[in-house]
């Protein structure tokens, strides 16, 4: 470390971090070097000024050491909640549920107020080229960023690797006319009326993998989700009803995006599907407190009592309305308050009329109509998309925690559910998928081809003295000291921690480093779990990789040795919503937030 690091306190006018980072300080708050002037992402005549943060001290559990010698206890805190109540935008964050964010019981999401506050202070409503900034989120997940950016008017490009998770984004930021809506759900429950309720082999689901459906689902609910896949599967609306559902403004609003009718009945369809997804967690077997598939002693006496299931026609219409009215609240938010919902909220300014029909509302002036959504199938370490190479203002993610939950787990319920009612290129091979997600602990021990322990100087191809400079070492001795617990799976705990800095997180910050342009963000949240009794500080050793990407073999870029993002500094936010960590052991400790460490591509590359 050199004596610059250790010295962070030699001037009252700046802050320093590890690795010479240095903010400028005022009183009690510090500002990050962000260069803006670097920032594609904003207008050539920007009027923001450099935002600044308070210093705080990390908040942390009982008997948790956090700072490495020479590391600062205290770090710039943001508060994402609120910072955007600071914003002078004229948008407001009710709630963390509010729009579409919660349209499906997602795990693990980050709350909208990070994207939100995120996309609006480090972009403009438009780039310095004039155009719509793009935003990317790798681990799309339920699209909460997507949700922030079409509100915001920005373009946005997904990448999520697990199906039901794509759906989800998919639905949840793409608008449909509140009257087509309506319409929509109408019809769609005459025509489960008209179905006489009986099991429907032809719409029975068939289980990918060795889950076995009838401990997992009571004969009343087989039967009637076997019903409700049979309606959406055979439900189309024509395009003479189509069309006389639609008011003018709405029609107007569909034609200047040139949406075809066969567009609006994809996402009405997307919409049916989501919906079967919705329901089938509610009435199975499965402990709905806990995030995965589990069927606990509470259920078990529920099933015993002849309490469970619920009545599945009402739960499925229960959630219909819901989400119906969620979608119209993203409508309104967009075009304004034209169509009423039950518990309906006016959030934004966009477009906003007296007379509730639309008449006289600008769409040429509308950014959030215009604002365009893609949400690629894809691998956040591996994903390749030509058309976007270069051209990514922003990027905002929140990948998994390592080996903190069993995503695939959480879903394969709904996955097997919806299996055939999802698009081509949604199908998936189950054994595959649950081995693919990021953070998984399902690794074939018996198919690892290095000497284990694995390390981060394994792959490092820069000097000795190079590596000995960043905390990498550090996360080295992790490694070691998890592989030689006493504990049955310490060789797979020890590796999985391996491969998520080594393989995932640097593929991944290697795939968005080539879609940014030069001088693009990436906001990169993170928190922190323990691993094996070890506390796993991931915001600094992402923050190394980040840097020191070209030393990093196999990262699978265009990168020479000497290329990375320049780190511009970490901050914290403070976790409020403990539903992750809900029934965990944390005898080890817990850092009580997540870390949001600040990237940026280097404008001379």
């Amino acid at each position: 470390m050199s004596s610059e690091d250790s010295q962070l306190t030699d001037s009252p006018s700046v802050y320093r971090q590890y690795g010479g980072v240095q903010m400028r300080r005022d009183g009690e708050s510090v500002f990050p070097d962000l260069r803006f002037d670097d920032n594609p992402g904003m207008g050539v005549d920007t009027a923001k000024e450099v935002p600044g943060y308070p210093l705080g001290p990390v908040p942390k559990g009982d008997d948790v050491t956090y700072a490495y010698e020479g590391e600062p206890a205290e770090y710039p805190e943001m508060d994402f909640r609120s910072l955007v109540k600071e914003l002078d935008d004229g948008h407001s964050i009710p709630n963390t549920t509010y729009l579409t964010h919660s349209i499906h019981k997602h795990p693990a999401i980050f709350i909208p107020h990070i994207p939100s506050y995120l996309i609006r202070q480090f972009t403009d409503d438009l780039n310095e080229e004039g155009e719509r900034p793009l935003v990317l989120d790798p681990f799309s997940g339920s699209g909460t960023t997507g949700v922030e950016a079409k509100i915001n008017g920005r373009d946005y490009f997904g990448v999520e690797i697990n199906p039901l998770s794509r759906l989800v984004s998919e639905v949840s930021t793409s608008p449909i006319p509140p009257s087509l809506l309506e319409l929509a759900r109408d019809s769609f429950e005459q025509d489960l009326s008209d179905t006489e309720e009986q099991l429907y082999e032809e719409y029975d689901a068939e289980f990918l993998d060795r889950t076995k459906k009838e401990h997992w689902f009571e004969d009343q609910a087989i039967r009637g989700l076997s019903c409700i896949r049979k309606v959406t599967d055979e439900f189309e609306l024509g395009d003479d009803e189509i069309e006389a559902s639609l008011s003018d403004f709405e029609a107007d609003a569909i034609d200047d995006l040139d949406l075809s009718y066969e567009e609006l009945r994809h996402r009405v369809n997307r919409w049916f599907v989501l919906m079967i997804a919705n329901t089938v967690f509610e009435v199975s077997n499965a402990d709905p407190g806990v995030s995965k598939a589990y069927k606990s002693k509470k259920m078990r006496r529920k099933i015993e009592d002849g309490e469970h299931p619920p009545n599945l026609f009402e739960t499925h219409q229960e959630q219909l309305i819901e989400s119906e009215r969620k979608l119209v609240e993203l409508w309104n938010e967009i075009y304004g308050k034209a169509h009423v919902a039950p518990g309906q909220q006016r959030i934004g300014s966009f477009g906003d009329d007296s007379n509730g029909t639309g008449e006289g509302h600008d769409l040429s002036k509308n950014l959030a109509h215009k604002a365009k959504t893609d949400i690629r199938l894809g691998d956040a370490r591996t994903f390749d998309v030509p058309e976007y190479k270069g051209e990514v203002d922003i990027a905002i993610t929140s990948p998994p925690y390592i080996n903190a939950m069993n995503y695939y787990r959480g879903s394969k319920l709904r996955l097997f559910w919806i299996y055939d009612l999802l698009a081509d290129d949604e199908k998936f091979d189950a054994t595959e998928l649950r081995k693919s997600i990021v953070g998984s602990n399902s690794v074939s021990m018996s198919k690892v081809k290095q000497d284990l322990p694995a390390s981060i100087r394994d792959i490092w191809v820069g000097t000795d003295e190079e590596f000995e400079a960043t905390r990498l070492p550090k996360l080295d001795d992790d490694i070691a000291n998890i592989h030689t617990l006493d504990h049955n799976d310490a060789e797979r705990k020890a590796y999985v921690t391996w491969k998520f800095f080594a393989e995932d997180m640097a593929q991944n910050l290697a795939r968005v480093y080539e879609h940014l342009k030069p001088g693009g963000y990436y906001f990169f949240v993170i928190g922190e779990n323990t691993i094996g009794e070890r506390l796993i500080h991931s915001h600094k050793y992402v923050a190394d990789i980040a840097q020191n990407l070209g030393k990093i073999e196999g990262h699978g870029a265009d990168i020479d040795e000497k290329g990375g993002f320049r780190f511009i500094g970490s901050a914290w936010d403070q976790i409020t919503n403990r539903d992750l960590f809900q029934g965990r052991n944390h005898e080890g400790g817990v850092i009580e937030c997540e870390w949001v460490v600040m990237l940026q591509k280097p404008r001379d590359d």
